[in-house]
């Protein structure tokens, strides 16, 4: 038997990148997402040689992902693409129903999605996660509170998880800016002037799934960065982390 990736999102711009040119070594493929009909869209795009199942679920509603992959005994990788902008307005200016939905899905629904796949990743012979930051997740981004807050504390999440579980490798990114759904709710930042190359976004989610990428875990790592070079012990470092910047003493 092949080995078994879910990746939520997955009808969404990364989501679907990850789908159809980052996950070469696995042989079944969770497609997870909202709409089935975009979902059915990459499956198709994947090709008649890849074995992919499509799951509708939500992953703001914990229960559906819990029933969901009740039907799947093994899971060796999970990539969340999950993600919403969320409101761009100054804090306060936004309904708190807003603001509290954008965190349910980025922060919530993505840890939600670790929680029920644990247990299948551990028994893995080496688990692989990668969760998604994003804009904000490193330095303040104004009128986008919800989003950046969320990121950020899918970073600290995910070192705390890879610390918790040595068995597995768990890692997050910043994919950079690509041309995707998010941008048509985006009212304040200006698209920049090079899109991210998705060779180099498909490379990092490759090589973080994949045997080479044994040991690496804990990281906050740019697609951008020289992750080719990383090995085992740059886990014990403190680079490619967030901390506090201490002066001198």
């Amino acid at each position: 038997m092949g080995k078994v990736l879910l990746i939520t999102g997955a009808g969404g711009g990364l989501g679907s990148k990850v789908a159809m040119g980052c996950c070469g070594s696995f042989g079944e493929i969770l497609l997870l997402g909202r709409t089935r009909p975009s979902l059915e869209s990459v499956k198709k795009s994947m090709g008649a040689g890849v074995a992919a199942h499509v799951i509708v679920a939500d992953v703001s509603r914990p229960d559906e992902i819990r029933d969901a992959l009740s039907p799947f005994p093994r899971i060796d990788g999970l990539v969340n693409a999950a993600g919403v902008l969320g409101p761009v307005k100054r804090f306060g200016d936004e309904s708190w129903g807003e603001w509290a939905e954008a965190v349910g899905v980025n922060l919530i629904g993505n840890a939600a999605a670790c929680h029920y796949a644990l247990p299948r990743l551990s028994a893995a012979k080496r688990g692989k996660i990668v969760n998604f930051a994003g804009g904000g997740a490193a330095s303040p981004r104004v009128f986008h509170s919800a989003y950046a807050s969320s990121k950020a504390a899918i970073v600290r999440f995910t070192e705390i998880l890879a610390a918790e579980h040595p068995e597995l490798d768990a890692n997050a990114i910043a994919p950079g800016a690509h041309n995707t759904g998010i941008w048509k709710t985006e009212t304040h930042d200006k698209p920049p002037g090079e899109w991210a190359d998705a060779g180099r976004f498909c490379g990092t989610v490759s090589f973080l799934l994949s045997e080479k990428s044994d040991g690496i875990s804990g990281k906050f790592i740019h697609i951008y960065d020289r992750w080719e070079d990383f090995r085992p012990d740059i886990s014990g470092s403190e680079m490619y982390t967030l901390r506090r910047i201490e002066p001198k003493r």
